[in-house]
């Protein structure tokens, strides 16, 4: 068990993925700061409801989902508007076990880190989703994150497909949660057909 503090955001991200976000709020500043003095990361997890931002003092801390992804800061710089912006690359699945808030109004969790899937290579007949994937990878925005992934590799292509596809967070957030990434792939494969069909 460990205890991390938790950044709710409205999206998901996986192992190995990669999320430039600008610091707007003095608690995430003050929370980046300490974890990048004592070279720690912090917990990336889903928002189901409530709002990212707190319009005043009595708002409450949003809802979130009861698993998410430990991510390291890889990279900062300040942005033109003069906030901080850094780069952060997950690193291990979680699960929350406990959560509570500071007197600061951060949200913090003891997790317990959940174990890294197996290494299985991409199926002959899901070849198209590593097709898929490349082509998104040479997206401007995709590109300026320098992701390194392995198209072999069917929990990489399936958890860079699950960010980077225009897919609903809950959805995003139950293929997180699969312990299986060839299931995953299925599970992806599908959703993309039916996109495919609403467009047709």
């Amino acid at each position: 068990m460990a205890e991390i503090p938790l950044f709710p955001l409205p999206l998901v991200l996986f192992p190995g993925g990669r999320l430039s976000l600008q610091i707007v709020e003095t608690r995430y500043l003050d929370m980046v700061k300490q974890c990048m003095k004592d070279d720690v990361g912090f917990g990336i997890i889903m928002i189901r409801e409530g709002n990212q931002l707190l319009k005043n003092a009595e708002e409450q801390l949003p809802s979130v989902a009861h698993s998410g992804t430990y991510a390291a800061i890889v990279d900062f710089d300040q942005r033109d508007n003069g906030l901080l912006g850094i780069i952060v690359e997950g690193q291990a699945r979680f699960a929350v076990r406990d959560q509570y808030e500071t007197s600061e109004r951060l949200m913090m969790a003891d997790v317990e880190f959940l174990v890294t899937e197996n290494k299985e290579t991409v199926p002959a007949e899901k070849s198209h989703l590593s097709e898929i994937l490349a082509s998104l990878l040479e997206h401007e925005a995709v590109e300026a994150l320098r992701l390194n992934v392995d198209l072999d590799d069917a929990s990489e292509v399936g958890g860079r497909l699950t960010e980077l596809l225009p897919i609903p967070n809950d959805l995003k957030q139950r293929l997180l949660e699969m312990r299986n990434p060839i299931a995953r792939l299925e599970d992806l494969d599908k959703l993309i057909v039916k996109m495919q069909d609403r467009l047709q």
